[in-house]
């Protein structure tokens, strides 16, 4: 027999991308099922593999939350609550009381003052850069003469005690002693230099 008459038998199968389509839905299905009626609340979805077509009917239907989950969930995101969000709620800003100014006691009539009176700081002619040392300064803390230090400079309070927007009790913490600390806790955005310029008797002497 020629060449002609040799025959090679093969199996003829579908394109390989169809096969793997196939096998890839196949494996999903547990077992088919012929029935004309779409049962209620069901949902169908048409396919197609190759050349056959058909349909897919999901009797799953539509899935529910019951109102006992519903509470639930609301439940515990309200109840749920961030370390970072428990620190915000704890702190609280505590503002520093304001005592009421008295009549002809705010801070436009003490500007007022300062640049009227002669000698706020008492100072009776005696120049405001001498040096004082601590002990000189604990000395003056009656009433007339109360002393203070601040950033290392030392001024008479007298006359501004019914000047102070916070009052005179906290001011008088501060007579006979360094307040440095303390005006910084209170007034650190403050000009003090400015403010209590008229007031200053000298500068406190480190040494002394």
């Amino acid at each position: 027999m020629g060449d002609d008459d040799d025959f090679t038998f093969c199996q003829v199968g579908p394109p390989a991308d169809q096969e793997k389509e196939a096998e890839k839905f196949v494996g999903t299905i547990s077992s088919i099922a012929l029935n004309d009626e779409v049962p209620n609340g069901s949902s169908t979805k048409e396919a197609k593999i190759g050349s056959l077509s058909f349909v897919v009917t999901d009797k799953s239907g539509p899935r529910t939350i019951s109102e006992s989950q519903v509470q639930a969930s609301t439940e515990n995101a309200a109840t749920s609550v961030t370390p970072q969000d428990q620190r915000s709620t704890s702190k609280k800003t505590t503002a520093r009381a304001k005592v009421p100014f008295e009549k002809g006691y705010s801070q436009m009539d003490w500007l007022k003052l300062t640049r009227t009176h002669p000698d706020l700081a008492g100072l009776n002619g005696q120049s405001n850069k001498r040096l004082i040392s601590m002990d000189e300064v604990k000395q003056h803390r009656g009433e007339g003469s109360m002393w203070t230090v601040l950033k290392g400079r030392v001024y008479n309070l007298t006359p501004y005690i019914n000047f102070h927007p916070g009052g005179a009790d906290i001011l008088m913490k501060a007579v006979g002693r360094d307040c440095t600390s303390l005006f910084n806790k209170y007034h650190a955005w403050v000009n003090a230099e400015f403010l209590l310029e008229k007031c200053l008797v000298g500068v406190l002497n480190v040494e002394g």
